[in-house]
Formats: structure tokens, C-alpha cells, sequence
């Protein structure tokens, strides 16, 4: 067995902080002969300068900047972002970043486009940012990041790329199960009892909790920044023409793969929201809890038929409404409806499965591992995801990181 500690470093759609996890891996000689252990998690916030500069460069609100600034803007949050990352790896690492092996970010998303939006010029492509040289500097520990571009580049959507980690770990050979990440976008994997490698499926479903921490922000006036508990949505009725409008959405309607963000449902689309629930009547109660009812039955649209168990991760799984509405949608929808878990029950704490499975895609990439799931992503083939930025560790990683076979199906 070979082992490596990594840390994992992750933030999605919702912004509110960088996830970071320290994750124990070993593996044997075959890349399916994998265990990992989670030895701490926790989320640093964004400094509040970065994460304004964040929102005003994806909301778009650069119409009082030339061209010029603005990218001046985007090439210096690209370092910030990356030092953001790096002091979340020394915060978690503590005194301990000598025994870290390696370090995987995800990086922050600032544009998605893996669909022809009709504009002239198209080409699939995606932007995260968060250099992984500065974190590398910073720490001395080599970096992989940018995992999505060599997905897209290979035809693929980039996303979701947490299914080759819910393959790894969460597939059963007797139960039909679907693992569920409810972060600011919700995605889905899919996986068959006893399935194979090709027969995973996954997508991204639609907003997670994207949507209503808008609105509690919103409502609060930037008091607070989410619905503690699903507390709020509790409070209020759910407005049925709101919940219908949200329904209609084209995105629910698209084929398969198909993955999705702010690009579909950021800013622009909030406004759309909050007029549609003032045209209806709906107080602030009533539209934070209409949203959670929407995206609980999209979820449950989306869950295949045969599922017997959903393992849900991400920070909806903190909200007990949501939780609540999804169980009562998926018994609306079957007489056997899944059994709804959380993934702590199978040893990954709900808040840390991203940033663990970052590690995990990691610590494929040195062991010269594909790790995207062409079935899932709709890439043509397998690839080795992400770029490295060695760290002064980068001659001692080398020895950890022996060629293994590929999983089962791979190419």
C-alpha cells in the first residue's frame, strides 16, 4: 500500500467560503483498491475584499470600467484567489504542512460554457481561477488544480467530476443508489448496483441552495447569508404560481449531459425571481420557502425511478426543510420511494465531500490516473485532469507517486 496525505480546497457557486479538507489516501496496486480517511475539515471564509471583487466580476457589474480594468481586475483576483486558497491550506495544515504530500484546488469558477449560448464565436470552454503557483509558493507542497479544462477540452462538460468519486466510494454491488450534492448547484450521480465504471451517469440538476441564500440575503439585507436549518422557509406557505414559473425553467427540460450555474441561474435570473414573486403577492417567507420546495422537487424529478437510496452531501444537507420537502416529493412520486441518507452514515462528513474529493481527483492526477467519467461529463474519451505547479516537495512526491492501473471500464 502507498499513502499520502492531501489536502483538498474547494469553493463553489455560493462563494460564502473555502472548504479544506486534510484526507489520508492509500491505495494498492489497482486504482479501485483505494481507502480514505478524513482527518480534518473545516471553511475559511473569503476575505471580504476578494469575495466582493468575486461577485462584481461574475454578476457583470463592471459597466463603469473599461475592458482594460476589468481584466486588469480578473488577472490580480487570480493571485488573490490563489492566496485566499494557499492561507486556507496553512490554516488547516497548521504546523503540520511538512507532512502534507500534495495539494488539490478546485479553484473558483468565474465562467462556465460548456453549451453553444448562440452567440457568435462559441467555443465549450470554462474558467476557474485561483493560481495554483501561488499556492504551491506559498505552502512548498505541489499544487494540482484546474481539473474541468481538460474535460472540456476533450469534448466534455468539466462537470460533475465529484462522480468518479462517488464511484470510488459510494457504489454498492446490491443497491441502487444516487449520490446527491446539494451545494449552490445540486448534480446528481447515479450509480447501478453492482455498475461498472461506463454505467456511472451524473449531472447537475439545478440550483441547490443558490437561489435561496440569494433571497435570505436579499431579505436581510446582507445580514445573513443563508436559511440556518431551513428555518425560514418553515415560516411561509409555498406560492404555487412562484413554484410553477421556477418549474418552467428550460434547463430541467435539456438532455443529458448537461451541467449548469450562475451563467444559468446568477443575478440576471434572481431579478427575474423576485419580480415573478412580487407579481404573485409572495412576502419574503413565502418566496425563500417556494424556492426550497422547487428545488427539492427538481431534485426528486431527477432521481431515476429504481433508486433505493439517496446519500446526500453538500450544505443542503444542513437544511432540514429542504431535507423535509425532498423525502415528501419522492413519496408524492412512488409507493417505494429511496431511502434518504446523509453521507455521513457512509464516512463522509456532508460539509467536507467536495473538498475531500479534490484531494482524491488529486492524488489520480501524479499517480498518472484518468479520473473524469466520460459517461457522466460526455468527454470523448478518459483523461488525466488538472495542471501541477510543483512545490519545493515536488522530487519526494515523485517516489510517492507510482503508475497504477486504471478503474475498471477506463480507458
Amino acid at each position: 500500500m502507498q499513502r499520502m496525505r492531501v489536502i483538498g480546497l474547494m469553493s463553489g457557486t455560493s462563494m460564502d467560503g473555502i472548504d479544506a479538507a486534510i484526507v489520508t489516501i492509500q491505495t494498492g496496486v489497482n486504482a479501485d483498491d483505494i481507502s480514505v480517511e478524513l482527518e480534518a475539515y473545516q471553511t475559511i471564509p473569503y476575505p471580504e475584499p476578494v469575495r466582493a471583487a468575486l461577485l462584481a466580476i461574475i454578476a457583470g457589474d463592471v459597466a463603469s470600467r473599461s475592458a482594460k480594468d476589468v481584466l486588469r481586475d480578473l488577472c490580480a483576483l487570480n493571485f488573490a484567489i490563489g492566496d485566499a486558497f494557499a492561507s486556507a491550506a496553512i490554516a488547516i495544515a497548521g504546523a503540520g504542512m511538512a507532512s502534507i504530500d500534495l495539494i488539490g484546488s478546485h479553484g473558483q469558477t468565474i465562467y462556465h460554457l460548456p453549451d453553444d449560448d448562440g452567440r457568435p464565436g462559441f467555443v465549450r470552454s470554462t474558467l476557474q481561477i485561483g493560481e495554483a503557483a501561488v499556492i504551491a509558493a506559498r505552502t512548498g507542497i505541489t499544487t494540482v488544480a484546474d481539473f474541468r479544462v481538460a474535460d472540456v477540452a476533450a469534448g466534455g462538460h468539466g462537470a460533475p467530476l465529484v462522480s468518479y468519486v462517488d464511484y470510488l466510494l459510494l457504489r454498492d454491488a446490491r443497491e441502487d443508489r444516487a449520490a446527491l450534492n446539494i451545494g449552490g448547484i445540486a448534480n446528481l450521480t447515479v450509480l447501478p448496483a453492482g455498475c461498472g465504471f461506463d454505467e456511472v451517469r451524473a449531472f447537475d440538476i439545478g440550483p441547490g441552495n443558490m437561489l435561496i441564500d440569494q433571497a435570505v440575503s436579499y431579505f436581510s439585507g446582507g445580514g445573513t447569508r443563508y436559511d440556518d436549518r431551513g428555518a425560514i422557509a418553515a415560516s411561509g406557505g409555498v406560492c404555487t404560481p412562484l413554484l410553477k414559473w421556477l418549474s418552467s425553467h428550460p434547463y430541467f427540460a435539456r438532455g443529458w449531459p448537461k451541467t449548469t450555474g450562475r451563467e444559468d441561474f446568477g443575478d440576471a435570473y434572481f431579478r427575474s425571481v423576485l419580480d415573478q414573486a412580487r407579481g404573485f403577492g409572495a412576502d419574503a417567507a413565502e418566496t425563500i420557502a417556494t424556492l426550497t420546495e422547487s428545488t427539492a422537487r427538481s431534485i426528486a424529478d431527477a432521481v431515476p425511478a429504481r433508486t433505493e437510496r439517496v446519500i446526500v452531501s453538500g450544505g443542503g444537507a444542513n437544511n432540514d426543510t429542504l431535507l423535509a420537502a425532498l423525502r415528501s416529493a419522492l413519496e408524492d412520486r412512488s409507493p417505494s420511494p429511496p431511502v434518504v441518507s446523509l453521507s455521513g452514515e457512509f464516512g463522509i462528513p456532508p460539509d467536507a465531500k467536495e473538498a475531500l474529493a479534490f484531494a482524491l481527483l488529486a492524488h489520480q492526477t501524479v499517480r498518472g490516473q484518468c479520473a473524469n467519467v466520460p459517461a457522466a461529463t460526455g468527454a470523448g474519451r478518459p483523461v488525466i485532469l488538472g495542471k501541477v505547479a510543483p512545490g519545493e516537495n515536488f522530487a519526494a512526491l515523485a517516489s510517492l507517486a507510482a503508475p497504477v492501473t486504471r478503474p475498471s471500464g477506463a480507458q
